[in-house]
């Protein structure tokens, strides 16, 4: 059985799943900055690129999805896919704008329907937070955006002049006993507590039954801290893209 290669490409961070079937062998993470990604993947794929039989694309930055695919078709041997150009995402899409959706929103969609029950909310903890609901037809009805985290702490750093830079780390309590110590507990605490009071609108008005499924970068630090969540999968987009190319029988 040959590998797939599964590329999520936001806004921040570009990443990258090796599959073996359904089975995540091995994860990597390109910066979307960089300028020339081609080095990184000649490198990163180089013990694989004979067994990679093809590879898988969601992107919500048309320009290095640009680069990226032009890279790829030197480092791997078989089709290569883009989710929303060249195969659908498989659900439903019920959003007053269809195109509005970034297509990752549909796949994380997908992936939580397949792989968690049916009905859910999506919480991805990304560059945005994006909070989604897919429900029991598969179809996914919308959702809300909201400020990422580390986008939320850069600004206020920029814009209040006695706050500095901070890097995120688990708070050491919930009442913070200096500067530092205060924005980490607010940010964690405060986008758990936004985590939590949204999906408690959300199955009050929508779907009440939904499982809660917390992905992205920041999903394994902030994710302990959200009550309502039920699972934490950082990889949710990378299997979701791995059951969508199963589906296209390539």
């Amino acid at each position: 059985m040959g590998r797939l290669l599964a590329v999520d490409i936001g806004n921040t961070n570009i990443h990258n799943g090796i599959f073996k079937g359904r089975v995540l062998e091995r994860s990597f993470i390109i910066p979307t900055c960089s300028n020339r990604p081609c080095g990184s993947y000649v490198k990163k794929l180089r013990s694989v690129r004979d067994e990679i039989k093809g590879a898988i694309i969601v992107s919500v930055v048309p320009e290095a999805l640009k680069e990226v695919e032009e890279t790829l078709k030197d480092a791997v041997r078989g089709k290569i896919l883009v989710v929303g150009r060249d195969v659908s995402s498989g659900v439903k899409n019920r959003y007053r704008k269809p195109k509005q959706v970034g297509q990752d929103r549909l796949v994380n969609a997908r992936a939580a329907y397949e792989l968690h029950g049916g009905p859910s909310i999506v919480v991805d903890f990304g560059t945005a937070i994006t909070i989604d609901i897919v429900n029991k037809n598969k179809e996914y009805l919308g959702g809300v955006i909201a400020p990422g985290v580390e986008i939320s702490l850069s600004a206020l750093s920029e814009q209040a002049a006695l706050l500095p830079k901070v890097s995120l780390e688990r708070p050491k309590a919930l009442l913070g006993r200096e500067t530092v110590e205060s924005m980490i507990s607010g940010a964690i605490y405060g986008f758990s507590s936004l985590c939590d009071g949204m999906i408690q609108r959300f199955k009050k008005e929508y779907i009440g039954d939904a499982k809660v499924i917390a992905t992205g970068g920041l999903s394994s630090l902030i994710g302990p801290y959200c009550k309502t969540v039920d699972k934490i999968d950082p990889g949710l987009t990378l299997k979701g893209l791995s059951i969508i190319w199963e589906g296209c029988n390539v």
